[in-house]
């Protein structure tokens, strides 16, 4: 979506307006930024079950994307510091490069800790590339195209859904898992060595001096690393003081955050499930957290119980992603009053897939597995939009900016913290311990069934968030919002 003004001005910039103006060059850079990022997770979801055949590390496969969505929350929250310090180019060349880097030592990985610090490196560099990328359509097109350009990086989005798999399931289905790192590593080597060619010198205003949140931003790593490390060691003796820590972590990250003043990264009461707009981050948090077992596990348990080949499990995988985007297009015009059922209905299907995909993904038929997988993306494509809107909306106008960060911020800390624990739940059912049918349905049972009371939490946090709407708030404008992991 777009807000109105946007809108109004989509009639005095159309679609040749970026080849007229000798733009195009550019923006296909940062096309290429976004692609890198958004195709990375359907990537490695395909062709991690063969990676763990070859390389071991069953216990830590939920750390390949948590350490990865680590890397990028921290590299998000740095980005602009970055373009001010450096300078827009090379800071795209920083964060090309890193990313390469890391695809590098993930392709020659010998064992699962090497690739880890791969997967760290990869987040990093992605997500500072996605920063980037909307720093740099601040500053370097006209406002008049902002609209058509975020509409061609969310398709952008879409497509990596059909294509991430593909790579994956290809190479992993060849037995050449690592290729498909080198071929995304030889990618952002060529995005580093094509940015100072067609990237033009920022125009941008200089930035206000800002501090690096250092101490906030390791909190909120603490935090999630230490829920990824109960994952790894799942005795209660162990487990559970990991998760209270994990916690405490993320308690004192809000709490020094809600002292900061103008530079806090969220808003007043933000997880305050009193007022609405701490309903709106609890049903974020929550929902994400619950929906990222079927990204981690879904392919080893396609794999693994029904057999399926690593390409077919990416694309079934992959449609929850489509569904997400389809969905949210198709309803993004509808009014006030629809806008009410649609955020609920679509808080319901997330719960209900959540629920139904455990006895589905351990009994099959596969083709249930596929419609849950519909049902989840498609609930998330009703809600997410108006989501944000809503709680943006209802912020105070003086806190809209950092409402609008934190969403999507918010968003991300879940994806995080959501494949962590379910590390935890897997590894508790015995999924690093036996690979034998029978022990994976179980693990099937557990990984998704565990989480159905967490995305209860955040149904009820948005069915709250989706009640009439102070009259004030009714004044805030419609804000896009990013798509599927």
């Amino acid at each position: 979506m777009t807000d109105h003004h946007s809108e109004a001005s989509l009639g005095n910039a159309g679609w040749a307006a970026i080849i007229r103006t000798g733009q195009l060059g550019q923006f296909s850079l940062l096309c290429l930024g976004i692609w890198l990022h958004a195709a990375d997770t359907m990537l490695v979801a395909t062709a991690m079950p063969a990676a763990v055949a070859e390389i071991g590390g069953d216990r830590l496969v939920s750390w390949t994307l948590s350490l990865y969505l680590l890397g990028s929350i921290l590299s998000g929250a740095a980005a602009a510091l970055t373009a001010s310090a450096l300078g827009l180019r090379r800071a795209f060349v920083l964060a090309a490069l890193t990313y390469s880097s890391g695809c590098v030592v993930s392709a020659l990985a010998p064992d699962m800790i090497v690739m880890l610090i791969g997967r760290f490196a990869q987040g990093v560099g992605g997500g500072m590339l996605v920063a980037l990328t909307y720093v740099a359509i601040q500053r370097l097109f006209p406002k008049d195209m902002w609209p058509r350009l975020i509409a061609l990086m969310s398709a952008i989005w879409g497509a990596s859904a059909f294509c991430g798999p593909l790579i994956g399931g290809f190479f992993a289905d060849l037995g050449l898992w690592r290729w498909g790192f080198w071929m995304f590593a030889a990618q952002a080597l060529l995005l580093a060595v094509l940015v100072p060619a067609f990237m033009r010198p920022s125009k941008g205003e200089a930035a206000p001096a800002q501090r690096f949140p250092v101490v906030r931003l390791t909190l909120l790593s603490l935090a999630v690393l230490s829920v990824a490390t109960a994952g790894i060691y799942v005795t209660p003796a162990v487990s559970l003081p990991l998760v209270a820590a994990g916690g405490l972590f993320f308690y004192l990250f809000l709490r020094r955050d809600g002292s900061r003043g103008s530079e806090r990264m969220f808003p007043t009461r933000a997880f305050d499930i009193r007022t609405p707009i701490g309903a709106g981050f609890i049903a974020n948090l929550s929902l994400g957290t619950a929906a990222m077992s079927f990204t981690v596990y879904g392919p080893f348990l396609l794999n693994r119980i029904h057999g399926i080949s690593a390409l077919e499990a990416g694309y079934i995988i992959a449609a929850e992603s489509v569904a997400w985007s389809t969905t949210a297009i198709a309803f993004a015009g509808v009014g006030a009053v629809g806008e009410k059922v649609v955020m609920r209905t679509g808080a319901l299907m997330i719960v209900l897939a959540i629920a139904m995909l455990g006895p589905i993904m351990a009994e099959g038929p596969i083709w249930a597995i596929l419609a849950m997988s519909i049902a989840q993306g498609a609930g998330f494509g009703l809600l997410w939009g108006f989501l944000i809107r809503r709680v943006v909306a209802m912020a105070p106008e003086q806190e809209r900016d950092s409402a609008s960060a934190a969403m999507p911020t918010t968003q991300q800390i879940a994806f995080a913290l959501g494949a962590a624990l379910a590390g935890i739940v897997a590894n508790m059912a015995g999924f690093a311990d036996s690979g034998n049918h029978t022990a994976m349905q179980n693990v099937a049972w557990w990984v998704f069934v565990s989480f159905v009371p967490v995305a209860a939490l955040g149904a009820a946090a948005a069915w709250r968030v989706a009640g009439p709407m102070p009259a004030a708030a009714n004044e805030g404008q419609p804000l896009a919002g990013q798509g599927a992991p």
